[in-house]
């Protein structure tokens, strides 16, 4: 005898045997015990979740010679009939190769005949949305007003497919997802029984790659043993089903994630070389970023993540390195590539584009305020980095009140020395005098650079990048202005946030000694723009300046 296959060996065969669905077992079973089973019935659902399987209940239980508590008792010779298809009055139909007019007129005129040997003659029409509209038309009168002796069970995966008149004339019944606990559970019953040994975490391995469907993973399982293996390993799950490895998806990720172009175009090859198909590859990766992504988010999110303990504590510290709506951006990249994967010709050409693309954060999808939270982002790398080499400078002593002041800058691996700069106390405002700051130059801020240096020592490196070429001024006692330039209105933007101001609050607390109110201002709002007006052109003076940093060599000609 041919092998059969697991998936219809253990179909359910009667209503307590179905795994889950518990709300439509039992009306089921309630319809068949009380004698008020309808005359239509519409299973909607996924794959695998079990429509057919009840349907197939169901056509026995209504006919049952002995039925027990509303199940079919499967041993009176109607059960046994319509298991081995003996008995001609239950009719399972595929309506994606019986979809015409001609098809349903045939089951019209069939149904007006009673039944031959059972009490209920029962069609059973599967994947009913691929009729045609003629055929729906030809099967509404019927499905309305069948023979007393006439069921109609309808299943279809797309119910939105299927015209209104068809939905009024039935009883609907939604089928949920499997849920995992409830495919591992039958999945470790079946392994059981045929006597093959497992891991726990292959289990739970297969059941998330059904996705719900558990008819999806009982082949997989059967797949499994058939490779003959004296345990099923997550190895072997992950060569049946033809994914990548984890540890390989674990490297491009993270290569991904810490924007190393040259470690992910390798994995890409490496993936290739092996056989592997990059649109399953692509989804593993939208897995992995999506739990990264619950992760960051936290709380009941946390339920969500579908990680073992090892991949938890790489996902903790990639949260550290991203921010979350950079997470989604990458999300939403791998997503349209894993889409148009599916159908490009050339899949390498495509995943390396795509992997250079999120490597660069190059992320043409994501919107304006994504944008600026992917630039924060950048910009969180270069403060890693600038911490990174200010750990390679030696500490320095604390100068005393009136010593001078070395700044460290690290060339080479070593600190160069520049001349010492000496700092002076701050010079305040007389508080009886109300003067404006841009009539009053004495009033700048002359520890300013001090201010810097110690949120450059603190940490707080992205601050310290956008108050570079800043300057500062005391209006009174308890004000300290920070300005900018006039076409600098990204960094005065970035400034005026709440955890930018404190941090130059804290920084000026610490140097001066005296809490200041922080407010932040361009060089016109402060009247300081005509102190540049000498009668030379401001660009011209850029590229001066621009060309004297870089050692370049500039003629200037009338």
């Amino acid at each position: 005898m041919a092998h059969l296959a697991l998936y219809r060996k253990w179909r359910p065969l009667s209503f307590d045997d179905v795994v889950e669905q518990r709300h439509i077992v039992e009306t089921l079973k309630n319809s068949v015990r009380n004698n008020s089973v309808s005359h239509a019935y519409l299973f909607c659902g996924t794959r695998g979740t079990g429509k057919t399987t009840l349907a197939k209940i169901l056509s026995r239980a209504v006919n049952c010679m002995e039925p027990v508590g509303g199940n079919p008792c499967n041993r009176c010779d109607i059960c046994k009939g319509i298991l081995d298809g003996s008995i001609i009055d239950v009719i399972e139909i595929d309506a994606a190769s019986n979809n015409g007019v001609d098809d349903v007129r045939q089951i019209r005129e069939a149904a007006m005949y009673v039944p031959a040997v059972t009490r209920f003659k029962v069609y059973i029409i599967d994947e009913v949305h691929m009729l045609s509209a003629g055929a729906f038309n030809a099967l509404l009168k019927t499905l309305e007003e069948p023979p007393q002796s006439v069921i109609f069970i309808l299943a279809t995966t797309e119910s939105h497919k299927l015209p209104a008149t068809i939905l009024s004339r039935c009883q609907r019944f939604d089928f949920k997802r499997i849920t995992i606990a409830g495919i591992i559970s039958r999945l470790e019953t079946i392994a059981k029984a045929v006597e093959v040994d497992y891991e726990p975490s292959a289990l739970t391995m297969i059941a998330r790659l059904a996705q719900g469907g558990l008819r999806d993973a009982i082949s997989i399982l059967d797949q499994c043993i058939a490779t003959g293996t004296d345990k099923i390993t997550r190895d072997v799950v992950i060569a049946v089903s033809g994914l990548a490895a984890l540890e390989m998806i674990d490297a491009l990720a993270e290569a991904l994630a810490d924007r190393d172009v040259q470690g992910a175009l390798a994995l890409i090859d490496e993936a290739l070389s092996a056989g592997k198909d990059l649109a399953p590859l692509c989804g593993q990766l939208v897995g992995w970023f999506r739990n990264l992504m619950l992760f960051q988010i936290g709380g009941d999110a946390l339920k969500l993540v579908d990680a073992d303990e090892a991949s938890l504590e790489r996902l903790k510290k990639t949260a550290e390195r991203m921010s979350y709506e950079e997470t989604i951006a990458i999300i939403r990249e791998l997503s349209e590539a894993e889409s148009r994967l599916k159908w490009s010709e050339n899949q390498r050409i495509l995943m390396e584009v795509t992997a250079v693309r999120v490597c660069a954060r190059n992320l043409g999808s994501a919107n304006m305020p994504e944008r600026m939270k992917l630039l924060e982002s950048r910009l969180g790398d270069l403060e890693r980095k600038l911490m990174e080499i200010t750990a390679c400078v030696p500490a320095q002593k604390p100068a005393a009140a009136g010593e001078p002041v070395h700044k460290g800058v690290p060339d080479s691996g070593t600190a160069e020395k520049e001349p010492p700069v000496s700092v002076k106390p701050v010079k305040r405002p007389d508080p009886g005098k109300k003067e404006q700051v841009g009539a009053s130059i004495h009033n700048e801020l002359e520890e300013w650079p001090r201010v810097l240096e110690y949120l450059q020592s603190s940490g707080k490196m992205k601050v310290y990048a956008y108050l570079i070429g800043t300057r500062c001024y005391l209006v009174d006692d308890s004000t300290a202005i920070v300005v900018v330039g006039c076409d600098e209105q990204l960094k005065k933007n970035i400034l005026c946030r709440r955890e930018s101001i404190e941090a130059v609050k804290e920084a000026l607390n610490k140097v001066t000694g005296i809490s200041l109110k922080v407010k932040v201002r361009d060089e016109a709002e402060m009247g300081l723009a005509a102190q540049d007006e000498s009668g030379t052109d401001p660009v011209l003076e850029k590229v001066k300046r621009f060309a004297m940093d870089n050692g370049l060599k500039l003629d200037i000609k009338e």
